[in-house]
């Protein structure tokens, strides 16, 4: 029998404040994995309070309630955030998964290490899990929050245009104002998105992709879906159209990703200072360190409250955890990403799971006192 608990989320701003709403499985889905014989289930007390699902309906789901410090013992602990350094001790030799990014942070690799070194902890990665999808690299776990970022930058770029700066983004077409220019750096899930959800608002997007296999394949998607997506120009990631993209720029969105590795800081503080003064710059790779120069984790707390980049006249929104906003829609979408992996875990057990399946085994991060993923690896190099 695989004892398996539900956290209860904590991350806190630069300002102490309690910020993260998510909770990894919404009681529904706790109901589904109730149904299977070999797992025994934990909730930890007030895991989904902040998005309205009680303690007893986790108990009509299957769950028992149980302390923060009693879940951390359990075989498989199941969270949405990053391992809190204060949680390391409290671990044995079981199965960590959630997010980590433990490339933004050497000591909490650091700390991963010796967890799994001197206790067994295995560390699992959500966002690391990867697998090929039309010939190339989708990440099924990241894919739901990355669509979410993307959606929530979009309605604050037009509310923060509207409310702050007395502009319309889409322009008013009839009199030849044109919409506000936005520049997209990468072409994922988070870019790919954000330049539906711009375009939709009437801006002038440039969506830039350094795959050319990606661009061309972009290309071809808002081809057929111009009528709905307008305003689109897919161009190849160089430094000459990354200048001419930024350039006069309203709104500019970082969304570049590898795989357990940081982001290339491509946008620097003098492309910046070439955008619109009082322009705004969406890092929604913030958590695994930014691709923008110059900028910090901001709070969902003080969406409209925004620093300035120093050295430019542009502000920035850099909360780590956007998707927290959405939580309720975010939660749903996360568990039933993980729920087949999962349930593959349980039954099989991580070793076999991971065999028989590449996606689960990239997910591992850490594991017998080892860096297991090469990208975190190559992060740091000198962490044995």
């Amino acid at each position: 029998m695989v004892s398996l608990a539900l956290l209860r989320e904590s991350k806190t701003d630069t300002k102490g404040r309690e910020v993260e709403n998510r909770v990894l499985f919404i009681p529904a889905q706790i109901q589904e994995l109730s149904s299977l014989k070999q797992v025994e289930l934990f909730v930890e007390k007030e895991a989904g309070a902040r998005i309205d699902f009680g303690d007893n309906a986790y108990e009509k789901a299957g769950a028992a309630i149980i302390s923060h410090q009693e879940a951390l013992a359990k075989d498989i602990v199941l969270g949405v955030k990053e391992t809190r350094l204060a949680d390391m001790d409290g671990l044995r030799n079981n199965l960590w998964i959630s997010y980590q990014h433990f490339a933004q942070s050497k000591p909490r690799t650091e700390a991963a290490l010796q967890a799994s070194k001197k206790l067994g902890t295995t560390f699992l990665a959500l966002e690391t899990m990867e697998l090929k999808k039309d010939g190339r690299s989708f990440f099924p776990c990241l894919a739901p929050m990355s669509e979410a970022a993307a959606k929530i930058i979009a309605r604050h770029a037009d509310e923060y245009a509207l409310l702050k700066k007395k502009i319309i983004t889409s322009g008013l077409p009839g009199t030849g104002l044109c919409g506000v220019k936005t520049a997209i750096l990468g072409g994922g899930n988070v870019g790919r998105t954000a330049a539906e959800e711009f375009s939709e608002r009437g801006c002038e997007v440039f969506l830039l992709e350094k795959t050319p296999e990606r661009a061309k394949e972009l290309t071809e998607y808002f081809s057929a879906n111009s009528i709905r997506f307008p305003k689109v120009r897919v161009v190849e990631l160089t430094p000459e159209n990354l200048r001419n993209s930024v350039r006069e720029a309203l709104f500019l969105v970082s969304s570049m990703y590898t795989a357990g590795k940081k982001p290339e800081k491509l946008i620097t503080v003098d492309l910046l200072k070439t955008m619109t003064p009082g322009g705004c710059v969406y890092p929604v790779d913030i958590d695994q360190g930014g691709g923008v120069e110059g900028v910090i984790e901001t709070s969902i707390l003080e969406p409209f409250a925004l620093p300035v980049i120093p050295g430019t006249e542009v502000f920035f929104f850099a909360p780590p955890n956007l998707p927290s906003l959405g939580a309720k829609t975010t939660s749903e979408a996360l568990g039933a990403a993980l729920l087949p992996y999962l349930e593959a875990i349980i039954t099989k057990g991580l070793k076999k799971a991971a065999e028989e399946d590449p996606t689960i085994a990239s997910g591992i991060n850490i594991q017998q006192g080892k860096i297991i993923h090469p990208g975190l690896a190559s992060v740091f190099p000198t962490l044995k």
